[in-house]
């Protein structure tokens, strides 16, 4: 009477159900803990580059009021940390740019004092500059909460498009400050994509000149190009300023007008970032490498 040995087939049998099983323990793994670490790593990445925007922000800002560069460091994307075992997908890259030119005016502003020079160039015409916003877009993979920010006028905004929400940085540059005006230009062009870290320099080319002005005929305007709405200007910008008599926002253009019986301050700083910036002309009020070039 022969005896079958069936231990052989069993070792076989129970090693293929062991790979089975650890091949549905990877695959789950795949699906469930590899999207879960990827928005863990976006979720940081996102915080993070929030804050490095509200250092940017801060850059442009005191590169403005000191005339030293201020660099600052941005991380464009989030990058995945391979795992054994586990399969990434490449990150998606964020895009750091300027917009395109867009005019900002003064309209109304009559310089008062002595200054012979500023009293010719500032006598009710409007004056107009060419200036750009800085903006950021994130690009992930699981996180779909992540807003878009846009610096525009000293003011960082942060838009989430899932419900049109927009939150304004706390730290943000007063364009109206009572009787001060502040109006940084930004010229260049940067446009910079992908997960690498970037720096970006602003360099203030212009003197912080400030001059004395009044309404002509009419009074006092600014006209500034936004992507933000006239109740943003109003109830948070602008919000508690005693000499703003109005803010209105047509157009992509937002026109703040000022209260004509007050004398003001203006200063307008001209902040080159990237390449390409042209050359400052008096119209900034006086260049930096030019002292006595006023005219």
């Amino acid at each position: 009477m022969r005896f079958s040995d069936s231990r052989g087939q069993s070792l076989q049998i129970g090693a293929i159900l062991l790979f089975g099983f650890l091949l549905i323990a990877l695959t789950t793994a795949q699906a469930q803990l590899v999207p879960a670490d990827i928005s863990r790593v976006e979720l940081d990445h996102s915080q993070r580059v929030a804050d490095q925007l509200v250092g940017l922000e801060t850059g442009v800002f005191e590169t403005s009021v000191t005339g030293r560069p201020q660099p600052t460091t941005l991380d464009l994307g989030a990058e995945y940390d391979d795992r054994l075992l586990f399969v990434y997908p490449p990150p998606r890259a964020g895009t750091l740019r300027t917009t395109d030119p867009a005019t900002l005016s003064i309209d109304n502003a009559e310089a008062v004092g002595d200054d012979e020079a500023f009293d010719t160039y500032w006598n009710g015409t409007t004056r107009s500059y060419p200036t750009r916003a800085i903006t950021y877009e994130p690009a992930y993979r699981e996180l779909d909460a992540a807003p878009r920010y846009r610096l525009e006028h000293g003011v960082l905004a942060a838009r989430y498009d899932s419900n049109s929400r927009i939150e304004i940085a706390a730290n943000r540059q007063p364009v109206v400050d009572e009787t001060a005006i502040t109006l940084t230009v930004v010229d260049g062009e940067l446009t910079a994509s992908g997960v690498a870290t970037e720096s970006v320099v602003p360099d203030r080319v212009t003197d912080s000149t400030t001059i004395d002005i009044e309404a002509s005929s009419d009074p006092i305007r600014l006209r500034l190009p936004t992507n933000l709405s006239a109740e943003t200007w109003r109830e948070t910008i602008l919000d508690g300023q005693s000499t703003v008599d109005s803010v209105a926002v047509a157009g992509d253009v937002a026109t703040i007008t000022l209260d004509s019986s007050e004398t003001y301050e203006l200063t307008v700083h001209k902040i080159d970032i990237g390449t390409n910036a042209t050359e400052p002309s008096p119209t900034y009020l006086r260049n930096a490498t030019a002292d006595d070039d006023w005219p």
